[in-house]
C-alpha cells in the first residue's frame, strides 16, 4: 500500500457518502413513491391517538433525502380518530392536506398532526377515501384557508410517514418549518400518508 492509498480511499468513501446523501432520483416530489404507495393498504391497522403519534421518535431524514425508503414504523398502518380542523384541497402535489387534533377545542398549533389523501389519479382507493371524507365533512363550505366552522370527528386509516422535507436545524436545534399549522415540533412531522380509508367514528 502506497502512502497515498489511505487518503485516496478516504476521498472515495467521502464521495460515495455525499453521492448517496444527494438522493438523486426521478421522483416528482419529495418521497413521492412512498406518499402514494398502496402496498400496506390491506394491513390491519393499529388504533392510536394524536398524542401517540406526537410521541413517536422522529426520523433523521431531511429535504435532501428525496428518495428515502419506508423503514420501521413507516411500514405500519394506523387508524386515528380525531377532529378535522382544516382541509386544504389545492396543494401543489395534488394531495388533500388535513389538519387534525385529538380534542375539539385544542389549539391547533399546540397539538396537531397532518393526514393526507393523494389524488385519485394515483389510485382509485384515494378517490374513494376523498368521497368518504366529503360524505362526513362538507368540503364545499370551508373557510378561505380551509378551516371548518365546527370541527368534525373522523377516523382516518393510513400508513405512517415522516415528512422530513420540513425538518430544519437552526443553531443546532432541530425544528419543523412550513408544515401547515402543525409545526410545534419535529415530532409533528409524523403523518398518516397516504390515507386509505375515512369513516365515521364507532360510538362508545
Amino acid at each position: 500500500m502506497t502512502p497515498r492509498t489511505p487518503a485516496l480511499v478516504a476521498a472515495l468513501a467521502s464521495f460515495a457518502i455525499g453521492t448517496a446523501h444527494a438522493q438523486t432520483c426521478p421522483e416528482p416530489h419529495y418521497r413521492w413513491s412512498e406518499k402514494i404507495d398502496t402496498a400496506f393498504a390491506h394491513q390491519t391497522p393499529t388504533a392510536v391517538d394524536v398524542s401517540d403519534i406526537l410521541a413517536w421518535t422522529p426520523r433523521t431524514i431531511t429535504a435532501k433525502d428525496k428518495c428515502a425508503k419506508r423503514i420501521g414504523r413507516e411500514k405500519n398502518v394506523y387508524s386515528v380518530t380525531a377532529y378535522v380542523r382544516r382541509i386544504k384541497l389545492r396543494e401543489s402535489d395534488g394531495d388533500w392536506h388535513i389538519e387534525i387534533t385529538e380534542e375539539e377545542s385544542t389549539p391547533v398549533p399546540a397539538s396537531c398532526v397532518i393526514v393526507e389523501i393523494p389524488a385519485p389519479t394515483n389510485g382509485s382507493r384515494y378517490g374513494q377515501a376523498r368521497d368518504q371524507l366529503a360524505g362526513l365533512v362538507d368540503t364545499t363550505h370551508l373557510g378561505s384557508s380551509g378551516d371548518l366552522n365546527a370541527p368534525v370527528q373522523v377516523t382516518f386509516t393510513g400508513a405512517a410517514f415522516f415528512d422530513g422535507y420540513h425538518q430544519k436545524t437552526t443553531q443546532g436545534v432541530k425544528h419543523a418549518s412550513q408544515h401547515g399549522r402543525c409545526n410545534s415540533s419535529v415530532r409533528a412531522l409524523w403523518e398518516l400518508h397516504p390515507i386509505y380509508e375515512v369513516r365515521q367514528p364507532v360510538g362508545p
